[in-house]
């Protein structure tokens, strides 16, 4: 399987692959940021801010195995440099989220659309602020050189199995308590495990049942597509009435906007709980031992031994 690919090879020791991925994802960031792919610099560091969140899953997915020393030190590795690498991104989320209420309402209300020349002035502010790539780069490099002494020893089911959990569990408490109170914090902090679900169930794929990894995959994407864009909408909101002097004092102006987006957060609200209904349906000890029972006969069919 080549390097970089975000799978694990069933014919591929586990520690070994979960090594390749993790060098897989840290080599495409570090080209992203040193110019060596087609991307322009915001796409970029874009990229390279996805290849943080996957490596993070990564580490979630191996928790067990690394113990909680190596675990919250890595992870605070890959979550600082996402962040070194925000800022021009964030506003082209806000730009892209308004085109998109644009698009499906066409003129917006009252003083609205005064947002986008005050996005542009924002956007051109923060592209003056250029990320630390370099920075970010050497501390790559160096977190790469750590992969090796990962203390990853399990090659079996074993290697994931407390990851797997805890984050299903974590993803379930998370999408009750949205599901309870909808606020803008709760359904941020259930994307997040959402969003490990689906890159763990993609890192699964190929060695479980594929089809049906593959489409709880694509499940567990949809849901964070509704709940991300909720979030983006969140977020103009926020920054439209944080900024109104840039807008000429519109505050007051705004209520008509605040009610389409609203209107809008609603519908993807009601998609996502659907969605979120479906996927955490099981007890996490059920959704990890279905997992192991689809990991164990991919093994047998493949006439690979189980390791216990």
């Amino acid at each position: 399987m080549p390097s970089r690919f975000f799978r694990l090879d069933p014919g591929e020791p586990v520690p070994d692959g979960v090594r390749r991925v993790a060098r897989g994802r840290i080599d495409h960031a570090i080209d992203e940021l040193l110019g060596k792919s087609d991307s322009s610099r915001e796409q970029a560091v874009h990229e390279a801010r996805k290849d943080m969140k996957k490596l993070r899953a990564l580490l979630r997915l191996v928790r067990g195995e690394l113990g909680d020393d190596v675990y919250r030190s890595e992870n605070a590795c890959f979550r600082d440099t996402a962040r070194q690498l925000a800022g021009v991104r964030d506003a082209d989320v806000m730009l892209a989220t308004l085109a998109d209420l644009e698009e499906r309402y066409g003129t917006l209300p009252g003083d609205a659309p005064r947002l986008r020349p005050a996005l542009v002035a924002h956007r051109f502010r923060t592209s003056a602020l250029s990320p630390d790539s370099k920075t970010a780069v050497a501390t790559l490099t160096n977190a790469r050189a750590r992969v090796e002494d990962w203390p990853l020893e399990a090659d079996g089911f074993e290697a994931f199995e407390d990851g797997l959990w805890r984050v299903y569990r974590q993803g379930r408490r998370d999408y009750r308590a949205a599901r309870k109170v909808p606020s803008a914090e709760h359904l941020h902090e259930w994307r997040k495990r959402v969003k490990d679900l689906w890159y763990h169930c993609s890192l699964l794929e190929d060695t479980t049942w594929k089809p049906v990894m593959s489409a709880l995959a694509d499940e567990a994407h949809e849901l964070s597509d509704r709940l991300g864009d909720d979030h983006d909408l969140a977020v103009l909101v926020a920054w439209a009435h944080g900024h109104s002097s840039a807008l000429n004092g519109a505050g007051p102006m705004l209520r008509g906007f605040d009610v389409i987006v609203e209107a809008r957060r609603r519908e993807l609200q009601e998609e996502a709980f659907a969605y979120g209904a479906r996927l955490y349906a099981d007890k996490p000890s059920e959704f990890v031992g279905r997992v192991e029972g689809w990991w164990d006969a991919s093994r047998r069919a493949a006439g690979t031994p189980l390791e216990r």
